[in-house]
């Protein structure tokens, strides 16, 4: 029974369908499986042991990819899972930057006070909540310009929507974009003079890192509002902070707190909820599932950040999963040593990826104990990362 080390917990329903489909899901040492959101993965949980990570979300920057890669295990991700949750909530923040509801909310709710002292009668709170509105008139969307950095699933779903609005949407992105609903800029710094709104959705990377400085962000419009789902890391604190105190900037809107933001004014910080809605975890818990249980039962690989795509129907009693590094002259040492064990191969898939490759091999043999000794002996090549000897278990599932 292979054991799943949840360093965050799956939802109820995927928790259940894996202990129906007979996975331990007890948190002991050396796991076959690790399952995790946006927890950071220690690199101790990265044993000889484990074979796959399933991470529910998107973002890999909380995993050692290249230390997996060289452990030979195999990391999912469910990117675009939860783009409408991300959307949502940027459209939520954008109102709430041009309408002052919480204040609204707080004006009628002191007049609980009056009320309670007499100040007021109760069939006047209607009448006086009125008179005080003025206090709360905000803006409308529509005719303003938003950018958005960033023109993944969640940027062109947030782009759509502001179109919709009414809102001019500027987009940015690396590659070039079969835009309907915004007009995609290659300057960032046009972007950043036009924008109303500008929002980060951008992944962590070198590139992006530190995107977003002092330069830039004094290129931002005067009273522009930033926010910032992409990472923490790609707009520049101290900058942001700075800007905000000589009222350059209206607001920082942002899902990655830090105790340098946190009480500051014209600050808004989410303890990054970007994709947490009931549906968005279950279909990110469901996807990463479904891809890691192929993965140990079969050896099928369906978009993985780390290892090449192999899928294969599984027909023969057993098959091996070899990872190894695409070298010239690496592969066929594997098959010279089935070949001297006397093992048929039935089929066989291979794939490869920034210098490691992936094959499936089906072996038409019954013989376990044989079987078991061919793979410790493809293990000692000097190529192989991990061979793994998958047992057809022939089961409807």
């Amino acid at each position: 029974m292979e054991t799943i080390y949840q360093l965050d917990k799956m939802t109820e329903t995927i928790a259940k369908r894996a202990i129906k489909k007979g996975y331990s899901l007890k948190n002991q040492a050396a796991p076959e499986a690790l399952f995790v959101r946006s927890s950071t993965v220690p690199n101790e949980l990265i044993t000889p042991e484990l074979a796959v990570i399933a991470r529910s979300g998107t973002g890999t920057n909380t995993i050692d990819l290249a230390r997996c890669t060289q452990n030979g295990t195999v990391v999912f991700n469910s990117p675009g899972v939860n783009a409408n949750a991300v959307k949502e909530l940027v459209l939520s923040n954008l109102f709430l930057s041009v309408r002052p509801l919480f204040k609204a909310i707080q004006t009628v709710a002191d007049l609980q006070e009056e009320l309670t002292s007499g100040q007021i009668e109760a069939e006047e709170v209607l009448k006086v909540a009125e008179e005080r509105r003025k206090e709360v008139i905000g803006e409308e969307l529509a005719g303003k310009t938003i950018g958005i950095l960033g023109l993944g699933e969640i940027g062109e779903r947030v782009a759509k929507a502001c179109h919709q609005l009414g809102m001019e949407v500027l987009g940015y992105a690396r590659t070039k974009k079969a835009a309907h609903d915004y007009e995609q800029v290659s300057d960032l710094q046009m972007l950043l003079t036009e924008s109303d709104f500008v929002v980060v959705l951008l992944p962590l990377s070198q590139e992006t890192k530190g995107m977003l400085n002092r330069l830039s962000i004094q290129q931002m419009k005067k009273n522009a509002v930033l926010m910032n789902f992409g990472r923490g890391e790609i707009v520049e604190e101290a900058a942001v902070l700075e800007a905000l105190a000589k009222n350059q900037l209206k607001q920082y809107i942002t899902d990655f707190p830090s105790a340098g933001l946190i009480g500051q004014p014209k600050v808004l910080c989410y303890p990054h909820i970007g994709g947490s809605t009931t549906n968005a975890l279950e279909k990110g818990d469901h996807v990463v599932f479904d891809r890691m249980h192929a993965y140990l039962r079969a050896g099928t690989i369906q978009e993985s950040v780390n290892f090449p795509h192999a899928e294969l129907p599984f027909l023969a009693p057993y098959r091996l999963a070899l990872f190894y590094h695409d070298k010239p002259g690496a592969f066929a040492p594997l098959l010279r040593i089935i070949s001297e064990a006397g093992v048929d191969i039935d089929n066989l898939a291979s794939e490869r990826k920034a210098g490691v490759a992936y094959t499936l091999i089906d072996l038409d043999e019954t013989n376990e104990t044989l079987l078991q000794d061919l793979q410790q002996q493809i293990q000692q090549e000097t190529a192989i990362i991990r061979a793994r000897l998958i047992k057809n278990s022939r089961t409807s599932e």
